[in-house]
């Protein structure tokens, strides 16, 4: 029991490379720290290299006086790619070897013959700084990137929220397949989008009117459901329209999910302004239209921009906003459509609590 216990201990303290060309100071050495650590054994810098490869230490102690390469000469090789403490054990005592040792890339030093209680609490003391910088950096890292991501969703909403407003005073579905296209490659996506209407359909991409082949893929997507995605390519389809995109990412990557989560919400609002242009296309306002017409035509108009701003709280779970954030976006697409109802109020000379 007491044996397990030992080794339990010794492996949740580190894993020490013990690195001597003599066999008795390694045993020496390996006998200090195989109570409180596991230890490996290497005999030259070389096959401390090796043995690092393989597997790397939590520390290791190496020694300077060596065939080969020399301590110094390896633990300038482990340094080009490792940060673990290194503890010289050395017998030389003067000034110049330790600051050698210290300019070769070591973290501390022990003079030969080492004092067991002392190098147990150096190599215990470096690991356990080594691990609280490592977990720190781990932190740090992990903090830009939350930071990071929340910039790019910044930036992301800020654009849908841009293609909205623009997209709200486009009058006929080119224009709104400009504008969708313009908004996909600020996000980074290359696109194709075809717009059913009047018993038709229209397509376009970036260089303008869609090719045959560019037609050909949008017509076979428009079954294949909501969201797909193969290869390098996502298909998105809505009752009113379909989107391809061309460039994706890996498909389980951060930015295939940046890139489908915002083209989903582009094309929800996109479909809500083609649903609006279809219903002012099929009831065209008209000085000859009758009162109880206008007065459905602006029912009409109501029911869009509510269907506009219920798609619109769906996209917030997407975005993860927070009460205020969305809000400000909210406000800021209802003050342009409050305005365009109360155009259509005036231009009928109707009642507004009609």
């Amino acid at each position: 029991m007491k044996a397990y216990e030992d080794h339990s201990a010794a492996k949740q303290e580190g894993h020490v490379l013990v690195v001597d060309d003599v066999a008795t100071t390694r045993a020496i050495h390996n006998l200090i720290l195989a109570r409180n650590f596991e230890v490996k054994n290497a005999a030259s810098g070389q096959e401390a290299l090796d043995l690092c490869a393989e597997r790397i230490p939590d520390l290791i102690l190496l020694d300077v006086e060596m065939p080969g390469l020399n301590g110094f000469e390896t633990c300038r090789k482990l340094r080009e790619h490792y940060d673990i403490p290194i503890i010289f054990a050395t017998a030389h005592e003067s000034l110049e070897e330790h600051l050698k040792a210290f300019d070769a890339g070591g973290t501390d030093l022990c003079v030969k013959p080492v004092s067991a209680e002392i190098l147990i609490r150096k190599v215990r003391l470096a690991i356990r700084q080594w691990r609280e910088r490592t977990e720190l950096k781990t932190r740090q890292e992990s903090l830009k990137a939350q930071a990071d991501l929340y910039q790019s969703g910044m930036s992301d909403r800020r654009l849908l929220l841009q293609f909205t407003r623009i997209a709200l005073g486009c009058d006929n579905y080119e224009q709104l397949a400009r504008n969708f296209l313009h908004a996909c490659r600020l996000f980074g996506a290359q696109c194709c989008i075809a717009i059913r209407h009047d018993d038709s359909e229209s397509a376009w991409s970036a260089e303008g009117s869609a090719t045959a082949l560019e037609r050909s893929v949008l017509t076979q997507i428009a079954g294949m459901g909501p969201l797909v995605q193969f290869k390098n390519r996502l298909a998105i389809n809505q009752d009113r329209l379909s989107v391809v995109v061309s460039n994706m990412p890996e498909e389980n990557s951060d930015e295939a999910v940046r890139i489908r989560d915002n083209m989903s919400m582009l094309v929800d609002m996109a479909a809500a302004i083609a649903d609006k242009l279809a219903q002012q296309h099929t009831t065209p306002v008209s000085s000859k239209d009758t009162p109880d017409h206008q007065r459905k035509t602006l029912a009409d108009a109501r029911l869009l921009v509510q269907e506009l701003f219920d798609r619109l709280d769906n996209a917030y779970d997407l975005m993860a906003t927070d009460k205020q954030q969305e809000e400000r976006i909210t406000e800021a697409v209802r003050v342009p459509l409050e305005r365009l109802i109360a155009l259509l109020e005036e231009s009928f000379g109707l009642d507004p609590a009609a």
